[in-house]
């Protein structure tokens, strides 16, 4: 068992709390698994408390608040397995130390249980997260009074540890066959898994733009809602469960149980044979000499920064998903702009439209994390860059406008968007214009410099760095704090005139601009000379 504890430790480091390259190394750990946690947790909480409450308005009168838990259960399944599945790949079946842990006198079932158990732990905080509000939620709503029986909390539990299992257990085959692809045809697999981030992304808007139609389906025919979901009975199992039915929530723990001790056992029999495999067939011999083009040094640099973005599927769907959806809320404010209008004059002509549509453009802005990672990413090969004749400061100022080249010119085409969509005068949308274009140049700034601050050079994967480093969560959640501050300032200034209103989040930006620029300038060198 300590063993199996230690491994366990090291695996979860992997999952959430990877070292740090520099000394002080404690507090960023903990701060850095913090980040991870409070991330996951805070999606689930917003996903079920809003998703549930919408669908319980229309169940409870109808006493079907078994189909909360089914389509709850559905996203809390689907949402862990885009979570895990390919970090699965890269902790289970990628780590960098494989050769170390494979080495020592345990054996490769306890090393595969272990990592399985820390992508199992993730899995469970988003579960948690997912059902117990929704819980809280038909307990609250309910006409029936589901949820006021204190046995309603321990069925509940049980299935919030049970769900988890069969999660991890799809995740883990799933990363199983990336990890194959990937080894089996290097660019084969970054297109596939591209693709299949593509597909789910697609599947999110649909669900998003025909929620409304769903929910007035379920309320019209909610008893053949639920028959015709007899595809989907582990979840049924799950929900009849939660509310009373013992029988069924025994067959739902061994559906998920059963799926993850085969898991385990199996795979942790061939788990040396497969990791082996996987990393002889990613090292490439059929390499051909051939007549290399001479290219200038920042083309040189552009096209490596270029080929990491599109060529690691979790740095570009991470970097790029708040640009998507920038995009994709100015195209659908235009095409919308009818449906738009009418939803605004319902709600009153004395909402601040410009300054809501501001704080929408910043909040997907701030979910644009090119620049953080960018040195971590670097990883081992930083000396390389390091030997490029090219002075700091003006590799730093590619990396930052390597950033911009993507977020300045989406930012435009979503404020035009805005602007005629939202009816705004000229210099309402001058001032939009400006105001996401100054967040849009201090962001990308800023997450050069805290990546410089907070770097992760040995990290076990590209995973951990993009999704789980001190610098990413950090060049997410200080910009969005600097929003908060906007639209405070805004409401303050609004209280004397509309120019001064505008004009103070104006100058807040251009002053964290500025600020985190010299910074850069300044400190930034010899941060990455001390590297």
């Amino acid at each position: 068992m300590k063993k199996f504890l230690a491994l366990l430790k090291v695996s979860v480091k992997s999952m959430l709390l990877s070292s740090s390259n520099m000394g002080r190394k404690n507090r960023k750990k903990a701060a850095t698994g913090v980040g991870v946690v409070l991330l996951i947790a805070g999606l689930g909480l917003y996903m079920s408390g809003l998703y549930s409450s919408m669908l319980m308005q229309v169940l409870a009168p109808l006493q079907m608040e078994v189909l909360v838990f089914v389509f709850m259960g559905m996203g809390a399944l689907v949402g862990g397995m885009l979570f895990t599945a390919f970090a699965a790949k890269g902790v289970v079946f990628g780590g960098k130390d494989n050769d170390l842990l494979l080495s020592m006198p345990v054996s490769t079932t306890a090393l595969m249980a272990s990592r399985v158990t820390a992508i199992y732990l993730e899995n469970l905080v988003f579960s948690f997260f997912i059902l117990v509000p929704a819980g809280v939620v038909c307990a609250v709503m309910t006409q029936s009074g589901a949820g006021h029986n204190p046995l309603f909390w321990v069925r509940l539990l049980l299935a919030v540890l049970a769900l988890p299992l069969l999660d991890t257990a799809l995740s883990v085959l799933m990363g199983a066959l990336v990890a194959f692809v990937s080894a089996k045809l290097a660019k084969g697999g970054v297109i596939g898994q591209n693709i299949v981030m593509a597909l789910y992304l697609a599947a999110v808007l649909w669900f998003a733009f025909n929620l409304n139609g769903m929910i007035e389906g379920l309320a019209a025919n909610a008893a053949g809602v639920k028959e015709s979901l007899s595809w989907a009975a582990p979840m049924l199992w799950m929900a009849d469960g939660i509310l009373g039915d013992w029988t069924a929530l025994v067959l739902f723990v061994l559906c998920c149980a059963v799926p993850f001790a085969l898991m385990v056992l199996g795979l942790g029999r061939v788990y040396r044979k497969a990791v082996t495999a996987f990393a002889a067939r990613s090292a490439r011999n059929d390499y051909k000499l051939s007549a290399q083009s001479a290219s200038g040094q920042k083309k040189a640099l552009l096209g490596m920064e270029l080929r990491r973005l599109f060529g690691i599927p979790m740095y570009f769907w991470n970097s790029c998903m708040g640009l998507i959806m920038l995009v994709g809320m100015g195209v659908a404010a235009l095409i919308l702009r009818d449906d738009l209008g009418k939803m605004l004059a319902m709600m009153g002509g004395g909402m601040p439209v410009m300054p809501l549509a501001a704080l929408m453009m910043g909040f997907c802005l701030s979910m644009v994390v090119i620049a953080a990672p960018s040195v971590s990413l670097e990883g081992k090969y930083l000396w390389v860059l390091r030997e490029a004749p090219v002075g700091e400061r003006a590799l730093l100022g590619l990396k930052t406008g390597f950033e911009l080249m993507f977020s300045a010119p989406c930012t435009v085409i979503a404020g035009v968007c805005l602007t005629i969509a939202l009816e705004l005068s000229p210099l309402e949308g001058a001032v939009l214009l400006l105001a996401a274009l100054l967040f849009c140049a201090a962001h990308a700034v800023f997450g050069m410099f805290i990546g410089l601050a907070f770097p992760k050079l040995d990290a076990v994967n590209e995973t951990v760095v993009v999704k789980q480093s001190l610098a990413v969560v950090l060049g997410m959640f200080v910009p969005m704090a600097a929003l908060g501050l906007c639209a405070l300032l805004y409401w303050l200034g609004s209280m004397a005139n509309p120019v001064l209103a505008m004009a103070l989040p104006l100058a807040l930006l251009a002053a964290f601009t500025a600020a985190c620029g010299l910074l850069l300038m300044k400190k930034g060198p010899g941060m990455l000379r001390a590297l």
